[in-house]
């Protein structure tokens, strides 16, 4: 019982840096997207979800426990709203908290691919670095049936395959 209160106040802290550290509040002005193509993108589905996940190595390089939530929004022209949160547990390969704003968008046969920009901060006491990187949503679902890897951006390098241990991963269509 106290791991997994560990593993949720882990998580609700996590949430609480997202919000202290995300930029949503600043005003956007963004030249590449005029305000009438903006105003045209309707939701198209949208992902919610939160729990804890087992790395499972190979492929990726990484294992341990996670406790992870995104909430965004896929929008018609593939941009995307919202924030994903990713806590390596203590006693993982390598633990720390990649976090950041969901972008973009688009589909890979079944899979969903959302687009990062974020932060990773080594745990402990590790300082913020900037980090682009890909989460692809394999599965739906809940314990042993959600499945999502975390890669590199730049490189396509997967980082992280991810099952989900509680919680669960859910797509509501517009």
């Amino acid at each position: 019982m106290i791991r997994r209160e560990l593993l949720m106040a882990t998580a609700i802290m996590a949430s609480g840096l997202i919000t202290a550290c995300s930029d949503t509040t600043a005003p956007k002005n963004d030249p590449g997207v005029s305000p009438v193509a903006a105003q045209t993108a309707t939701v198209v589905a949208t992902i919610n979800g939160g729990g804890t996940a087992e790395m499972e190595s190979p492929p990726g390089p990484l294992a341990g426990s996670t406790a992870f939530g995104l909430g965004v929004e896929l929008l018609s022209d593939g941009s995307a709203t919202g924030h994903f949160d990713c806590v390596d547990q203590q006693g993982g390969t390598f633990p720390g908290n990649i976090f950041g704003e969901v972008t973009s968008w688009r589909m890979e046969g079944d899979v969903v691919v959302l687009n990062v920009i974020g932060k990773l901060v080594p745990i402990p006491g590790g300082h913020p670095q900037a980090r682009s990187f890909t989460v692809k949503i394999q599965q739906f679902g809940g314990a042993g049936v959600g499945h999502w890897t975390l890669e590199r951006t730049a490189t396509g390098f997967i980082v992280c395959v991810e099952i989900l241990t509680s919680g669960q991963i859910v797509i509501r269509y517009a």
